[in-house]
Order: C-alpha cells, then sequence, then structure tokens
C-alpha cells in the first residue's frame, strides 16, 4: 500500500477532489473559447490564461475548507524550498530537459530533418525561465500542491500520477486542436503529457513533496520545448516523445509503484 499522508484531510479527500477537477475545466472555458476566436497563430498564448484554471480552482475549495489559512497555507508551498532536503536533486531537476531535448534535437538534425530556426534567442531564455516559472506555479500549486497527495492516499504514487496525468492530458486537448495542430503530433504530446506526470510526481516524492522541485522541474520543460525547435517537427516530436516515454517506463520498472521513492535493485547486505 502507499504511504498515506495524516496531513491530507478525509474531508479532502472524500468530497473535493472531484469538485477541484471539474471547477479547473469549468474555469478554463472562458479561455478556450477566446482561444476559438483568435487566430491558430495566437492560440498557444491563451495556454497562459488557460494556467490560472487549477490555481483558482484549488485556492476556492481550499478557503471553503479551511478559511483564508487553508488559502494562504496552499499558496504557501509555491516555495515550500526546505522540503528539498536533499539538494542533489536540484541537479536532475534543471538538468534532465535541456539534456533530452539537446538529444532529440542532435537526433534529428543527424538524420537530415530541416529544424526551423528558434522563435526567440538563447539570451532570452533567463527572461523566459521567470515567465514559465510563474505559470507552471499556476497549475502545479493545484495539480501537486492540492490535488496528488489525497489521490496518492486512495491508490498509490504511479496509479494516482497516471490518472492525473490522462486529466492533465485532456484538459490540454482543446488547445491544440483549436491551434489547428496535426493529429499525430496531438497523439504524441498527449502521450507525452501523461509520462511527464509520472516524471513530475517522482520528482515530487523524492523531494519531500516540494510544490517548488515540481514547478522548477515544469517550468525546465516548457523553456526547452519551446527553445528547442525541433520539437516542432514531425520527426524531432517523435523522438522527442519517444525518450521521454522510455524514460517514464525506466522510472516505472526501476522504482516501486506506491511511492516512486524506492529503487527496487538496491543491493542489501547480508546478515553476518
Amino acid at each position: 500500500m502507499s504511504a498515506k499522508h495524516p496531513e491530507v484531510s478525509e474531508e479532502r479527500t472524500a468530497k473535493n477532489i472531484t469538485a477541484f477537477f471539474i471547477l479547473t475545466f469549468v474555469l478554463s472555458v472562458p479561455p478556450y473559447i477566446i482561444a476559438a476566436l483568435v487566430p491558430q497563430d495566437m492560440v498557444m498564448l491563451t495556454g497562459l490564461i488557460i494556467a490560472l484554471a487549477p490555481i483558482t480552482a484549488a485556492l476556492i475549495i481550499s478557503y471553503r475548507e479551511n478559511g483564508s489559512g487553508g488559502a494562504k497555507g496552499l499558496l504557501s508551498r509555491s516555495f515550500d524550498t526546505r522540503r528539498i532536503t536533499n539538494k542533489v536533486w536540484l541537479i536532475p531537476i534543471l538538468c534532465f530537459w535541456p539534456v533530452l531535448f539537446l538529444l532529440a534535437y542532435g537526433s534529428t538534425v543527424s538524420i537530415g530533418e530541416t529544424v526551423p530556426d528558434p522563435l526567440f534567442p538563447v539570451v532570452a531564455a533567463p527572461i523566459l525561465f521567470v515567465l514559465f516559472f510563474v505559470f507552471a506555479l499556476f497549475e502545479e500549486v493545484g495539480w501537486m500542491g492540492y490535488a496528488f497527495d489525497p489521490m496518492e492516499n486512495r491508490w498509490n504514487a504511479l496509479k494516482a500520477s497516471l490518472l492525473l496525468g490522462v486529466i492533465w492530458a485532456i484538459w490540454h486537448l482543446p488547445l491544440y486542436i483549436l491551434a489547428g495542430l496535426d493529429p499525430l503530433w496531438i497523439t504524441g504530446q498527449l502521450v507525452s503529457l501523461v509520462a511527464i506526470r509520472t516524471l513530475i510526481v517522482f520528482v515530487f516524492n523524492n523531494t519531500g513533496k516540494s510544490v517548488f522541485a515540481v514547478i522548477l522541474f515544469h517550468a525546465m520543460y516548457n523553456l526547452c520545448a519551446l527553445l528547442v525547435t525541433s520539437f516542432y517537427t514531425a520527426t524531432g516530436h517523435l523522438i522527442t516523445s519517444t525518450l521521454i516515454v522510455f524514460t517514464e517506463l525506466a522510472v516505472i520498472i526501476l522504482w516501486d509503484p506506491d511511492t516512486l521513492t524506492q529503487f527496487r535493485f538496491r543491493k542489501v547486505e547480508r546478515a553476518h
């Protein structure tokens, strides 16, 4: 069985997680209407507005549960750096996505695929990172700060991550359709999102359940996806998605499903 988290109330587990998901989707409707009205090349920008839905839904329901203290407590998870007791985890959090995307880029170029020029120069990366950090915060305070622990309590880390990943992917789907993206690209991206959510949970559980850690991880993904333009070619996206899914499978195989924190093949010293 998965480890239980006493700070997660039974009330939240039983009554309000479903309400959180419903409210998140309802709050996403107006931005999606805006996305349907703007030119296709501007549709993805509405994703910045849609990102407000998870945090808004979580704060509303947290306020109903525990008043202003509950909402403030949830917001405080945004910078819960003290939970990251093993600072070594900052290395994969900051470096995993650049390595994966550069590997995908190199593989794409090596087989002769034409890759478009970046929309932004690399020197703009710090500014873009701050922007992506803010919008990752809007998402992850809701998805991980509010919803995930009760889901893990009910099932386990792996099952909860897969379910949350499916919900997260469905939440993104209208945006991709309205942007007129290729159906094969959309399919690959939806599969990738489920895999990415498992990796986010892996980081979350191994950093003392730090929401700040997964905000960083999420922001690095978005930054790399924007700057490494092979992501937007058919072959490049296929390679990127394949690498992401293979990484997810490695985590699933090598770490126990209950918490995704215990390495399955750790050597056990024999008693003498």
